[in-house]
């Protein structure tokens, strides 16, 4: 008896067992985190992407810092979190991107996203192996990228038959403006200047009147002079090939282009600290717009009004008006300036670095629609209001604090974008300040009138792989102050002399592998 006892009651033990075990709902619930243990991956710590950003020395005073802003915060929350990526942000000084990041890269330290605008140094890191071919990783994780930028952009960023840059959009293709005191020509009665004889009288008048101000006091250095520059060329004796192969300053006219700043220079008429600033992001000329110190000035195309210093100035002085104009002509009659080609900044991934898909990942992410409106406008209702489609600038502080730079957190794209198919959308976008919108517009259309581009050639030129960068600080940085500082008597003497110079340290090797890389693809 006792024996069938235990018998009957082990077997309904066991029958409750396998009950509890087969039925979910009765299932303890020691029992289901065990299970669940079994099938889960631990979760794994989150790896860190390095991304440059430009430190432009321009923040307003009060706004957030450009590495814990709004722009930071959404793309760690949105694109960060959900991927378990810790996003850290690497500043780099504007001015000196481009040594900056060859220290960098030759220390094995850059981060895993890094940028520059100049040709000659992709060139060189892919002729030395040291960045990777992101072409796979494209294909893979990057069908909303090539979408938004399209084959044309796309091409502009391989090298040796290989995808190692991604190259950024430009959605206006204007470069440079030039811009002029409204308020000043009314109050002493004059027209708006047309052509460079009219703007060197008008700079004299605001000299007269105005002793203390800089009557043409906008970024004097070599890129912004390009339009006044052109101005003196000697079109008709220059030909595409030379266009695309010489140095500037072999180019027929461009001597006494800088014989006219070297005057404007020791007659008081530009900024005599200009030199202070070549180089080196002082944003000195900034200021004094805000002070009210600038009769014109040639700038990036709309850079008052997205850099926001348009907007103080006016609040600083009521009554300042700016005006957009394009005075600077030549024989022909013609406002000739360079423009922009299709491609803007080039995205590259040091070879050190193990995150190339994570940096495609991440410029993917940014191309959605969506995104690119948050990283280029901030949160509507708040700084920015749709209006037919279009992002419209509100009016106050908060977006004057956070949208001054949106640009370096929307790296993909050069200007505010709507649409690939309808440009005047993305001019209206651009425009979409309410109070500085005619300045926009007129603004893009002279900086994109009588443009000039060069022709592209495929093939690198091994001696600006070379020598470009040196070549670029000589010519930037050190003939551009001597010869415009010079006094006129020894004017000539110093170009010649300096020209000379740069022509034996490089100058005539590039030009003569230029000529023949140009013969090659085009004749």
């Amino acid at each position: 008896m006792l024996t069938i006892a235990v018998l009957l009651v082990a077997s309904v033990l066991t029958a409750c067992s396998g009950n509890a075990n087969n039925n979910p709902d009765n299932a303890s619930t020691t029992d289901k985190p065990d299970n669940t243990a079994a099938t889960e991956e631990p979760k794994k710590d989150p790896v860190t992407l390095k991304i440059e950003l430009f430190d432009r020395n321009n923040t307003p005073a009060g706004a957030d810092p450009i590495t814990d802003n709004f722009f930071t915060k959404y793309i760690q929350e949105n694109f960060g979190d959900p991927n378990n990526i810790k996003i850290e942000w690497v500043t780099v000084p504007r001015s000196e991107e481009v040594d900056k990041l060859n220290v960098l890269m030759a220390a094995n330290q850059a981060p895993d996203l890094v940028f520059t605008y100049d040709t000659a140094t992709v060139e060189r890191y892919v002729k030395d192996g040291g960045i990777t071919d992101l072409g796979p990783f494209i294909e893979e994780h990057g069908q909303n990228l090539k979408k938004l930028l399209g084959d044309e952009v796309l091409s502009y960023g391989v090298f040796q038959d290989k995808q190692y840059a991604i190259v950024a959009k430009r959605v206006i293709e204007a470069q440079i403006s030039t811009f002029i005191r409204q308020d000043w020509l009314d109050e002493l009665g004059m027209p708006v200047p047309k052509t460079t004889e009219e703007f060197y009288n008008t700079l004299v008048a605001f000299k007269k009147a105005k002793p203390d101000a800089f009557p043409y006091g906008g970024q004097t250095d070599y890129f912004h002079m390009s339009p006044l520059r052109y101005s003196f060329w000697e079109w008709d004796k220059i030909t595409e090939e030379d266009l695309y192969a010489n140095p500037d300053w072999i180019m027929p006219g461009n001597k006494e282009g800088f014989r006219f700043l070297n005057k404007l220079y020791n007659e008081g008429l530009i900024d005599k600290d200009f030199p202070l600033g070549i180089g080196k992001d002082t944003n000195q000329f900034q200021k004094n717009m805000v002070n009210g110190l600038v009769g014109a000035g040639s700038t990036n195309t709309n850079e008052p009004v997205y850099m926001g210093y348009l907007a103080e100035m006016t609040a600083a002085h009521p009554n300042a008006k700016l005006t957009v104009i394009d005075p600077f002509t030549d024989s022909r009659g013609k406002t000739p300036k360079p423009v922009y080609t299709p491609n803007g900044i080039y995205i590259i991934v040091p070879k050190t670095s193990e995150r190339a898909a994570e940096v495609v990942k991440y410029l993917d992410w940014m191309s959605q629609p969506e995104n690119i409106i948050r990283l280029q406008n901030g949160t509507e209702g708040e700084t920015f209001e749709m209006v037919d489609g279009v992002p419209q600038t509100l009016n106050n502080e908060t977006a004057q604090n956070l949208l001054y730079n949106y640009f370096d957190y929307c790296i993909i794209l050069n200007g505010k974008y709507v649409s690939n198919d309808d440009n005047m959308l993305n001019i209206a976008a651009n425009a979409s300040d309410p109070l500085h919108k005619d300045f926009t517009v007129a603004s893009i259309d002279s900086g994109t009138k009588d443009g000039v581009t060069k022709a592209r050639v495929l093939k690198p030129i091994e001696s600006e792989i070379k020598l470009g960068t040196q070549l670029r600080k000589k010519a930037e940085e050190d003939m551009f102050v001597k010869i415009i500082t010079a006094s006129p008597e020894n004017f000539d003497a110093v170009y010649d002399a300096e020209v000379e110079d740069y022509m034996k340290t490089g100058g005539t090797e590039v030009m003569e592998e230029k000529r023949a890389a140009y013969e090659e693809q085009y004749k």
